[in-house]
């Protein structure tokens, strides 16, 4: 049986400590071992990024769903398009319908399955409209953005808002976070406590929902809003995505360093291409500027400007989603490698009906050896 090198521990004591499944024994001595074992505490890191990555485990940090795929609901899956088209017409602007959609698939916006959730409003953004989009939103942007004027389309979970159709159904109502559909907001009534939407599935023209359920149905998507501003009343209010919840762990401090570097040398070729020099003080007219020297000889404050960014720039990443593995040429390197690349390619533990990836040799989650022949697979 293959033992880890340091501590001797088996993989199906491992798997069982991963799982929760280990004895109060067991449990105690890999803890005892973390502090002094540096593979060991390698391992259980890889195999909690590779949870994570398959969806065993929900991601860090309440993630936004930025690669949610909205306009699902229908075999078409054109609400946010039919969406982007509403708000064109309440605009005054012309368009060719057909010529949007031609757009919409040559663009990569609409695909097979939807329209990806960063996509929407891009019709309009073509068509010279100020397009904002914000995750994290609430009630009051909506009723803000609806009294000065400007369009509102809100990315929902389609089932949740319609609701259920007898009792039994209504218990699963509120469970998942499904983001598949697209509306537009019409209008609200605080007394009444109930909200009016344009919804492209449905054959009125106006649909009034009670608010609670409006809000349940949105918070799937992270309260994702865009607003749509018309020609005449551009204004621009910055509201960059709140990651004071997004923790870093040193080496990715250690990363803000490289990133920060490197950002002031693109920088430095982009203001180099246009003609700026050295210069003692930043002078416009003679295009000379103190900070064209490396990043190492910069003041303290420009780095801490490049330095500001790169964090931010990881942060965001974590806050979407996404996680930063290091890679090295270690075998537990490419074990989490190989499963990434053989995600499509899925089986199943005999044992416990697990799902299990080309190449292992135990199970994750009861630790049975699979004594599968993979070269015949």
């Amino acid at each position: 049986m293959k033992k880890l090198s340091v501590n001797k521990i088996s993989e199906e004591v491992l798997a069982a400590f991963l799982d929760g499944n280990a004895t109060a024994q067991e449990s105690n001595d890999i803890i005892n071992m973390l502090s002094e074992d540096a593979d060991l505490r390698e391992l259980l890191h890889i195999s909690q990024s590779v949870d994570i990555e398959f969806d065993m485990y929900p991601l860090a940090n309440d993630a936004f769903p930025v690669q949610a795929m909205v306009a699902t609901c229908n075999e078409t899956n054109l609400c946010s398009f039919e969406c982007e088209k509403f708000v064109l017409d309440k605009c005054g602007i012309e368009y060719d319908p057909q010529q949007l959609l031609k757009e919409s698939i040559e663009y990569g916006w609409l695909k097979d399955a939807g329209t990806a959730i960063y996509n929407i409003g891009r019709h309009c953004e073509n068509m010279g409209l100020h397009v904002k989009r914000k995750y994290q939103a609430s009630f009051s942007d909506i009723r803000q953005a609806i009294e000065e004027g400007k369009y509102v389309i809100v990315a929902i979970d389609g089932g949740e808002l319609l609701g259920n159709k007898n009792e039994e159904e209504a218990e699963d109502r509120y469970i998942g976070e499904k983001t598949d559909h697209t509306i537009v907001v019409l209008s609200f009534d605080i007394v009444k406590q109930t909200i009016t939407v344009y919804d492209p599935n449905s054959s009125h023209r106006e649909d009034t929902y009670p608010l609670n359920q409006f809000i349940n149905a949105w918070n799937d998507s992270k309260n994702y809003l865009i607003t749509i501003t018309p020609n005449n009343m551009k204004t621009y209010i910055p509201k960059p995505i709140d990651l004071s919840d997004i923790c870093l762990s040193e080496d990715l401090k250690e990363l803000r360093e490289a990133i920060a570097e490197n950002a002031h040398d693109i920088w430095a070729v982009d203001r180099q291409a246009e003609g700026w020099t050295y210069g003692p003080v930043r002078d416009e007219l003679k295009k000379e500027t103190p900070c064209m020297v490396p990043y190492s000889e910069l003041p303290e404050k420009e780095k801490e400007y490049d330095r500001k960014m790169a964090m931010r720039t990881i942060k965001l990443m974590k806050k979407l989603g996404y996680d930063l593995i290091k890679r090295e040429e270690t075998e537990l390197y490419k074990i989490l490698k190989q499963r990434i690349q053989n995600s499509n390619e899925e089986f199943h533990c005999r044992k416990c009906g697990n799902v299990i990836y080309k190449h292992q040799v135990f199970c994750d989650w009861c630790g049975e050896r699979l004594d599968i022949d993979w070269d015949k697979k």
